[in-house]
């Protein structure tokens, strides 16, 4: 698992970025090259296609810092595996005989971004085809069969941080950019000189059941037609699952159904437990890395799990242990992932009491907001999206996109007062988001209405005006 070149990382992050965005063009009907570099991003000049991942700062992860050395010999730290989070800044260039193209640039721009979104978890298994050829495996060789995966979160850098970070060019305008963290990487430790003791109790287990296996992550998901169509109120059944943040609705629109195989271990009290996991969670003054739904602490979430199948109930607020101590977490929408952890206990002929701990694969699944009605306009012509306030809306971490007739609003503090320049606006508040319409909200129309928060998209929505 662990290495010892960082530049492993970063080539196998450039192949990623090259052979998808080479595809996505070829989606679009484009068949271009594309170069991908790794140099400081000042140093990329006027090339063409040109994406640029330049690895900027490296942190060691704290979380494996405690981590018992295995074996005897040398300072005990280094038979550790160094942890590492590595920090990358990305950029497009595109200049054709020193004429910036801000179009190409921006739509090269766009496709990178959508590559490290749709393939935050890189591994063994993935494999992208460039051509509409023979796929071509995203991990670099010396990686590769290692147990190596490694996890691409967007670091939400507001524009004033982002331009901190241009500071020290001071002759250049602060460049188009985005800013990624990827954990974890290992640094090969030293190998012990010896090992430990003797063995007097040998405990061999061999089992016929397998580790656990999640098939399908579902959800219900119902909305209401316009009244144009004729339509009655529907309910679908979405996988992967895009549950809303309702709780007690009917249908269940935030239950999350779970179906695989193997996922109650040995059947003993504790043995199995649905797992979530969050990018939001890693931001935490106290990092959280996974919650455990633990019954005991979260009897709204209406827990159950068998050996096929298990549920859970999303609320607002989910109580986990965090460094052993009972920590509420806020359920925000988002991207989440949910996997199955059992255990195994057996006993050796010594009467030794083993426990084999297994985890299921992780499949992703959206959290979102769900709108309850449109009102106004006001009389400042503002018009109010309200939804479902389990969580708050205002808060900075939460990446807001509203989008109405297929027009996309910005997100600001406060508006201005002047109806002309407040156009195309929205702000936001507790439960709920003011935005000033750019169409005439006095016409009789039907407006779908889309709310994107973290990647996670609420539930088909449309209002009439007037």
């Amino acid at each position: 698992m662990p290495t010892a070149n960082l530049f492993h990382v970063t080539n196998t992050l450039t192949r990623l970025l090259e052979f998808n965005v080479r595809a996505l063009f070829l989606r679009q009907g484009i068949v271009t090259p594309v170069t991908v570099t790794a140099m400081p991003p000042e140093r990329a000049g006027g090339a063409t296609d040109t994406l640029n991942l330049h690895l900027y700062h490296v942190m060691e992860d704290i979380h494996y810092k405690n981590l018992p050395p295995p074996g005897r010999g040398g300072p005990p730290v280094a038979r550790q595996p160094l942890a590492l989070s590595l920090f990358y800044i990305l950029t497009a260039h595109h200049e054709i005989n020193e004429i910036y193209d801000a179009q190409n640039q921006q739509n090269l721009f766009s496709l990178a971004i959508k590559t490290l979104h749709d393939h935050s978890l890189i591994d063994d298994n993935l494999a992208i085809s460039p051509d509409g050829g023979l796929p071509q495996m995203v991990m670099v060789e010396p990686l590769r069969g290692r147990d190596n995966h490694f996890e691409i979160s967007p670091r939400p850098l507001t524009p004033e941080e982002a331009m901190s970070f241009w500071s020290a060019e001071q002759s250049l305008t602060t460049r188009l950019s985005a800013y990624y963290e990827v954990r974890t990487i290992f640094i090969e430790p030293e190998e012990p000189a010896g090992a430990f003791g003797r063995v007097y109790d040998l405990g061999l287990f061999v089992s016929p059941i397998s580790a656990p296996v999640i098939e399908k992550v579902s959800a219900l998901t119902a909305f209401t037609p316009p009244v144009a169509s004729g339509l009655p109120p529907q309910v679908l059944d979405t996988s992967p699952a895009r549950a809303v943040l309702n709780p007690g609705a009917v249908p269940e629109v935030n239950r999350v159904h779970i179906a695989g195989s193997v996922l109650t271990g040995d059947g003993q009290s504790g043995a199995s437990q649905i797992v979530l996991r969050t990018p939001a969670w890693h931001e935490l003054a106290v990092p959280v890395r996974d919650a455990v739904l633990d019954t005991a602490l979260n009897p709204a979430w209406n827990i159950e799990l068998t050996a096929t199948a298990g549920r859970f109930d999303l609320q607002g607020s989910l109580q986990a242990m965090v460094t052993g101590v009972a920590t509420a977490l806020e359920v925000t929408p988002g991207i989440y992932t949910v996997s199955v952890r059992t255990t195994r206990r057996q006993q050796t002929e010594g009467g030794t009491l083993r426990e084999t701990v297994s985890e299921s694969n992780q499949i992703a699944f959206s959290i979102g907001a769900h709108l309850v009605q449109v009102t106004g306009p006001n009389p400042q012509g503002r018009m109010v999206v309200q939804a479902t306030n389990t969580f708050d809306m205002t808060a900075a971490g939460l990446d807001v996109q509203l989008s109405v007739d297929g027009e996309l609003y910005d997100d600001v503090p406060a508006f201005s007062g002047i109806p002309a320049n407040d156009a195309g606006l929205f702000v936001r508040q507790a439960g709920q988001i003011e935005f000033h319409p750019l169409f005439n909200p006095a016409n009789a129309g039907t407006h779908p209405l889309r709310l994107i928060i973290n990647g996670a998209e609420s539930q088909p929505f449309w209002f009439e005006t007037p």
